[in-house]
């Protein structure tokens, strides 16, 4: 961020104004940073053991938002008993696997 400056060239710049810019900046993007990271994305597979890995209905992937992996995994677990569940987050590794997940909220 560069400092402010008067309308008229060649003014003197007020560092107290600039500290409280520079100030104000810092709030935003950390307030911003917070409402990010609340609102992350995860991708959470659930698989079932006592199936084999090329049988249908193996894997379910399940799609939410949540603070942490662990947030998102108890998110889903009531709705995949017995399963394995493994939570990524949905932009990374398997972000193709999102168009097909079912949501929960």
């Amino acid at each position: 961020m560069t400092p402010s400056r008067s309308s008229q060239p060649g003014a003197q710049i007020s560092l107290v104004q600039w500290a409280e810019e520079l100030e104000g900046e810092r709030i935003r993007i950390e307030r911003t940073n917070e409402a990010r990271s609340a609102r992350r994305g995860y991708l959470v597979f659930a698989t079932d053991p006592g199936r084999a890995p090329d049988e249908p209905g193996y894997r379910d992937v399940y799609a939410t938002e949540a603070r942490t992996p662990g947030e998102a995994a108890a998110k889903v677990k009531p709705l995949a008993q017995g399963r394995r569940l493994r939570t990524y987050l949905a932009t990374g590794t398997y972000k193709d696997e999102l168009a097909d997940a079912r949501w929960v909220a």
